[in-house]
C-alpha cells in the first residue's frame, strides 16, 4: 500500500513539475527570429547580401514619390505596396515619436527586437521589451510606465526581457490605419484583453487605447489597406509631411 502511495505521489509529483516546465517554457519564450538575431560575443557577423534598412524618411518619400506619378496620370486615389520589414520600421519609428524618445539608441535599449509579419491577411507585431529599461524611459507617459512596471511585478516575469504580440486586422480609421479586434500574446501565451488586464490590474480601456488607436504610418489620407501574400496595399491620397 505504501509502495502504491509513494508511486502515485512520485507520479502526482512528476506531472506537476513537467505542467510547471511548461508554463515556464511559455512565460519565459522568446521568438526565434529574436534568438537568431541576437548577438553573441565571440561571433559577430556581417551580411553583405542584406540589403540596407531604409529609414522612415525614406519610406514616406518612396510613398510620396509614387502617390504624386499616379496624381501625374490622373489616379484621383492612388496606391502604395510595402514590404513587411517597411511596415516594421514605421511602426516601430511611430511608437519612437509617440513616445518621445529621441533616438534610435534610446528605442533599442528598451525594445531590444522588433519583427513585424503579414500572416493570413492580418497583421503580427512583435516586440521583445526590456521593461526595466522602459520604466525608467523619463518622458514616457505615467501611464504607460505604470503598464511596465505592472508586467514586471509578475513573478514568472521579473527582470527578463518579455516577448509581447499583437495580431489583427489592419482597418481604416480616421484616415490612418488601426487594427480591427485585436488579439494579444504574452511570451507565449494567448489571452484576451479582459484576461491581460485581470492580470496586470489595468483597465481594459486603457489596454485597447494603445493597441487599438489609429497611426500615422504613411503620409497619406488612407482609404482603403488590405494585406494582400507578401505586401501590404494602402490606397489613398498623399498629405504633406
Amino acid at each position: 500500500m505504501l509502495k502504491r502511495f509513494l508511486w502515485f505521489g512520485g507520479g502526482a509529483f512528476g506531472i506537476i513539475l513537467i505542467v510547471l516546465v511548461v508554463i515556464w517554457n511559455k512565460a519565459t519564450y522568446l521568438p526565434s527570429w529574436y534568438a537568431e538575431s541576437a548577438p553573441t560575443q565571440s561571433v559577430t557577423s556581417v551580411d553583405e547580401t542584406k540589403p540596407k534598412e531604409l529609414t522612415r524618411e525614406e519610406i514616406w518619400s518612396k510613398v510620396s514619390s509614387t502617390l504624386q506619378k499616379q496624381a501625374s496620370a490622373g489616379e484621383r486615389v492612388g496606391k502604395v505596396e510595402l514590404k513587411a520589414d517597411e511596415v516594421n520600421r514605421l511602426i516601430f519609428s511611430e511608437m519612437q515619436v509617440k513616445e518621445r524618445v529621441t533616438s534610435d539608441a534610446k528605442l533599442e535599449n528598451i525594445i531590444v527586437g522588433k519583427n513585424t509579419q503579414f500572416r493570413d491577411g492580418k497583421l503580427v507585431i512583435g516586440a521583445v521589451i526590456n521593461l526595466q529599461e522602459l520604466t525608467q524611459h523619463k518622458e514616457l507617459q505615467g501611464g504607460r510606465r505604470d503598464l511596465a512596471q505592472a508586467f514586471l511585478n509578475l513573478p514568472i516575469v521579473k527582470d527578463r526581457p518579455v516577448y509581447i504580440e499583437v495580431e489583427g486586422t489592419p482597418i481604416v480609421k480616421n484616415q490612418k490605419i488601426a487594427l480591427d479586434s485585436p488579439s494579444i500574446k504574452l511570451a507565449n501565451v494567448s489571452m484576451t484583453v479582459e484576461q491581460l488586464s485581470k492580470h496586470l490590474g489595468i483597465s481594459q480601456e486603457f489596454i485597447n487605447q494603445r493597441i487599438e488607436r489609429e497611426r500615422a504610418l504613411v503620409p497619406m489620407n488612407v482609404e482603403d489597406v488590405k494585406i494582400q501574400g507578401d505586401t501590404i496595399s494602402i490606397r489613398g491620397t498623399g498629405t504633406a509631411w
